[in-house]
């Protein structure tokens, strides 16, 4: 009777695969030496979805759905991996933490020395005495401009082009 009362519910699936597939572009391995590796690829799956999280404030539901199915995937692609029942417990709750931790960082990075400090700190930490690339600075600071749309049947990422 009151279903034009009632905010529709978004499917949070197109959104983490916007996310996915923009951190899977290869110019993030190729040319910003991105390591392509698991935690190379989490970091950079966490680096695009940070502007979509910060997007969804207020969207409670949403963002909850987000992050749910981000954790069930990370949880399958460990499995897939060979992570034994055990592990996969193990695992999730680290990357739990890191995704809280990265999304607080990059919320206050401003400047160009924040932005090397916390992508050294966490997309090129695995590759020892590594520099960041100006060029992914860059790319880090245009995810800011990142806008998420809802309208009547479904939500969608727009990334900075």
């Amino acid at each position: 009777m009151f279903a034009f009362l009632r905010r529709p519910k978004y499917d949070a699936k197109p959104l983490f695969e916007a996310a996915l597939a923009q951190s899977r572009n290869p110019v993030l391995y190729r040319d910003y030496g991105v390591p392509d590796t698991l935690d190379g690829r989490f970091d950079s799956l966490l680096l695009h979805l940070w502007p979509v999280f910060r997007a969804l404030q207020g969207q409670d539901r949403l963002s909850q759905d987000l992050y749910d199915l981000t954790f069930r995937r990370m949880e399958l692609a460990l499995r897939e991996t060979g992570t034994g029942d055990l592990g996969v417990g193990k695992q999730a709750r680290f990357m739990m933490k890191a995704f809280y931790g990265r999304l607080s960082t990059y919320n206050a990075c401003e400047t160009d020395a924040q932005w090397r400090e916390a992508l050294q700190r966490n997309v090129y930490r695995t590759l020892e005495n590594a520099d960041v690339p100006q060029g992914m600075i860059d790319y880090a600071k245009t995810l800011g401009a990142t806008r998420v749309e809802l309208d009547a049947r479904q939500a969608k990422v727009i990334y900075p082009a």
